[in-house]
């Protein structure tokens, strides 16, 4: 069992002492977020090479709020995703549809599309997929096991039409995912782990989360 947690980055900064919590837990770290420049005057950006100076091993692109606040598209993802291979780290690509595309059922689509743009030319390297539908993020709803499976199956196959073997990429679930709902969603199909957000704020629950 693997603990990635992906703090800000001044905190980042302040992890040279910290390995494991638990012996039954790995405790890895990770970025979540990183320019898509690999050098240049990027005032405010954090260069991949500034994370290798830190004890991250993986890092967060195309998160949700990446896209729709910052306007983040499928290109940049693709060049911070590159970026980060070439420098030794795991990618966690973040992927996920909007309530209005899930009612025109459009979601796999979506999905299917953000894939094949992200990963375009990406090197079969070890990759992790979230799958976030952005209408879970944060309002209390979950995807039921039967969304959860369907979608997952549909990144699963999407993969291996990319040229990924099954052993080369995990699959995530983030989602409103808390203590509650954990043990319900864990039987969906082709699931690997969880991207925990707003319910590992708290030590305590967040301990209980891994625990379960």
């Amino acid at each position: 069992k693997e603990v990635v947690i992906c703090p800000s980055f001044i905190s980042l900064a302040k992890l040279d002492s910290i390995n494991r919590f638990d012996e039954s837990v790995r405790l890895s770290f990770g970025a979540q977020n990183v320019s898509d420049q690999k050098y240049g005057a990027f005032t405010g950006d954090i260069s991949v090479e500034m994370l290798k100076d830190t004890l991250s091993k993986y890092c967060i692109v195309g998160h949700s709020e990446r896209r729709m606040l910052y306007g983040e598209s499928d290109i940049q993802i693709n060049k911070k995703i590159k970026l980060l291979i070439e420098f030794g780290f795991v990618p966690i690509l973040c992927i996920g549809e909007s309530l209005e595309q899930r009612k025109n059922n459009e979601g796999e689509m979506i999905i299917s599309n953000q894939l094949s743009s992200c990963l375009r030319d990406v090197s079969t390297k070890r990759l992790i997929i979230a799958y976030e539908p952005i209408w879970a993020i944060g309002t209390g709803q979950s995807a039921t096991v039967n969304d959860i499976s369907q979608m997952n199956s549909n990144i699963k196959k999407q993969m291996n039409k990319l040229g990924y073997m099954d052993d080369q990429f995990y699959i995530l679930y983030g989602g409103s995912v808390n203590i509650d709902n954990l043990s319900l969603i864990s039987k969906s199909s082709f699931l690997d782990g969880f991207l925990i957000g707003g319910a590992s704020l708290d030590a305590q629950n967040f301990w209980n989360i891994i625990n379960s």
